[in-house]
Order: C-alpha cells, then sequence, then structure tokens
C-alpha cells in the first residue's frame, strides 16, 4: 500500500506476550508519526488482562475468536470501503464497541 502512496483506513493488533509490547508501542505511536492517516482507525488489543501498551484488552482466545468471526460478519455485510468514505471512521469506534473489544486497558 505504501508503496502505491496509499495508507491503511483500519489496523487491528492483537497480541499475548511480551514481544508483542513493541507492536503496540509502534502502532499506537504511527499515526503521529505519519505512518498511518490521522483519518486511520487503530486498535490494539492485548489478550488477558494485564499492563500493556495496548488501549484495549480481550479476556482469551475465545474472545479473540469470536471478535475476529463478528469482523468477518460485519465485513461480509457491509458495502464496500469506497462507498463508506468519511462515516468509516466514525462507524469503526461503534463498531469496535459492537464487536467486543469494548474494554479499555486501564491497568
Amino acid at each position: 500500500m505504501a508503496e502505491n502512496g496509499k495508507q491503511a483506513d483500519f489496523v487491528l493488533c492483537v497480541g499475548d506476550d511480551r514481544s508483542d509490547e513493541d507492536m503496540f508501542e509502534i502502532i499506537s505511536s504511527s499515526i503521529s508519526r505519519n505512518i498511518l492517516s490521522a483519518n486511520s482507525s487503530v486498535f490494539a488489543c492485548t489478550v488477558g488482562q494485564k499492563p500493556s501498551k495496548a488501549k484495549y484488552y480481550l479476556d482469551d482466545t475465545t474472545e479473540v475468536i469470536s471478535m475476529l468471526e463478528s469482523l468477518a460478519e460485519e465485513s461480509d455485510s457491509s458495502p464496500d470501503l469506497e462507498e463508506i468514505g468519511d462515516s468509516f471512521q466514525r462507524q469503526s469506534k461503534a463498531w469496535a464497541m459492537h464487536i467486543g473489544i469494548t474494554k479499555v486497558n486501564i491497568l
């Protein structure tokens, strides 16, 4: 995408151990470093409730699977992303809460 001058509009990172913390740190600063567009929706989720640089957490792998299944269902029922346009940014945050990443990691 970057080679074509495009940036991602949706990023989901999920990890469950210490090695994923670097990913969470990089992705959370990617908008301020102009790696991603200011319009990008970025969701970093750690698996398990523990101190993390991820903003959200999922309790276990069952919740990860459920969230991914919901993402796939929503993706199948949604119109083409180009048609969504500016509303995608607003909808994605509400959608994230709908599919299960409602817990904010404040540990």
